[in-house]
């Protein structure tokens, strides 16, 4: 019995998971992990179509209750700082055969205009998106300055802070 006992519990610890690892979160101050994804209308959009730019990724759902508040402080960030080199890419963690036709119509209905992206399930793991929303501020080299886990009224003005001193 007690053979028996010692052979499971070395079965156990020598065995391999299957839960998935969690990928180490991006640091700031590192680089961005790069990406191609489509855009709702099926073209491929990279990061580095960016070069150059101030970017702000936000990775988002649509059935997301705070994705939604966050959303409406995003677009009034796209609206102010567009014409000055910052660019918000919402990268919808949607899924399914429908998903780009209803963040189409989800956009449509909220009055979004930046640049609504798929995901792959591989840039939201690199990112290590694990909870939404999660939104990401990159300087013009796509360093990461600044993650914003979740949301909290008042994220809009955290972010044009950020913005102000990257546009200097």
């Amino acid at each position: 019995m007690n053979t028996l006992f010692a052979l499971l519990m070395v079965l156990l610890v020598v065995l391999p998971s299957c839960a998935p690892e969690k990928t180490a979160a991006p640091v700031v101050g590192n680089s961005a992990p790069s990406f191609t994804l489509k855009d709702i209308d099926g073209k491929a959009v990279r990061l580095s179509d960016f070069a150059g730019k101030v970017v702000l990724v936000d990775f988002w759902a649509t059935w997301c209750s705070p994705c939604k508040e966050s959303m409406a402080e995003l677009e009034q960030l796209h609206r102010k700082y567009r014409d000055r080199g910052v660019v918000v890419l919402g990268i919808s963690m949607d899924a399914g055969g429908d998903a780009a036709s209803r963040v189409r119509e989800f956009a449509s209905k909220h009055h979004l205009t930046y640049l609504m992206l798929m995901d792959d399930k591989k840039t939201s793991a690199s990112y290590a998106v694990y909870n939404i929303p999660a939104t990401y501020i990159l300087d013009r080299d796509h360093r990461i300055v600044k993650k914003y886990p979740g949301y909290k009224p008042g994220l809009g003005d955290l972010i044009a802070a950020e913005i102000e001193k990257l546009l200097q």
